[in-house]
């Protein structure tokens, strides 16, 4: 995932927290928000209960990794917020990237629908 694909700003994530569509499953929660943005931007979030600092870090490489597979489902002006939940550990790759592609095909629903 490149640089400009993703969101940065801790006010960015707040807003598209606050305001955007929240789509909730068993591993993640997803916020959407619409951007004016032509491209795909995705911030990933992993709280401290998800554990140390280096699985922190391993979860959002892995979590990049998988939303690179589905990148080319994913072609819309929209920005996204992954919530990382406790319920998911690293050795979960598949169970949640057949979860990550549901999610994403709820948002592009979603997104074609506004």
């Amino acid at each position: 995932m490149k640089r400009e694909n993703r969101v940065r700003k801790h006010a960015e994530f707040d807003l598209i927290i606050k305001t955007g569509t929240a789509f909730k499953g068993k591993f993640y929660s997803i916020y959407c928000l619409k951007s004016e943005n032509p491209i795909t931007r995705i911030g990933v979030a992993v709280g401290k209960r998800n554990g140390d600092a280096v699985t922190r870090v391993r979860i959002k490489r892995q979590i990049r990794a998988m939303v690179n597979l589905l990148w080319d489902d994913l072609s819309l002006p929209v920005d996204l917020i992954i919530v990382v939940k406790t319920a998911f550990k690293p050795e979960y790759r598949d169970d949640g990237l057949k979860e990550l592609q549901h999610s994403f095909g709820k948002v592009k629903a979603n997104i074609e629908r506004q």
